[in-house]
């Protein structure tokens, strides 16, 4: 959700999304965030950004939400996650992260897995910087590469 304001985000997600394209294709699909502000309002804000999400998601892509209230896991289990995914023959996986007041319930619960990066509360930004991240040291992990200490 939303564009990058951050220059040292749009820079580091930059960096990961080319790391990322030596493994894989990667596309980083930006919904606009819902311009309707006031008290009140977080409930409709995610109705209207999930239905925009949905818009964007391919009927069959294997959808992982992104929620601090899903599955921790570490970097290695993350890597095995993904080759399992992979393995499983799915032609897409979309992460989906959603803007300052989170994502839509239904969203989430439509999810066929719900990844949390952290118990704390990250700007959405933040959260895709360290989503890139983790993806690309996944990748090296399951290669065997030094990225991965």
């Amino acid at each position: 959700m939303g564009q990058l304001s951050e220059p040292f985000l749009r820079d580091g997600c930059r960096l990961f999304s080319e790391r990322i394209l030596r493994f894989t294709d990667l596309r980083v699909l930006v919904v606009p965030e819902e311009k309707i502000a006031g008290k009140g309002k977080e409930k409709y804000i995610r109705h209207q950004e999930g239905q925009r999400i949905r818009q964007k998601l391919a009927p069959a892509a294997f959808t992982v939400v992104v929620d601090e209230r899903g599955t921790l896991l570490s970097s290695t289990t993350f890597a095995t996650y993904l080759e399992k995914w992979s393995n499983a023959g799915l032609k897409e996986i979309a992460f989906v992260l959603g803007g300052p007041f989170g994502l839509e319930e239904a969203l989430r619960k439509e999810g066929d897995f719900c990844l949390s990066l952290s118990t704390m509360t990250l700007t959405h930004g933040l959260a895709r910087l360290l989503l890139l991240e983790q993806i690309y040291r996944a990748f090296t992990i399951l290669r065997g590469d030094p990225y991965h200490k």
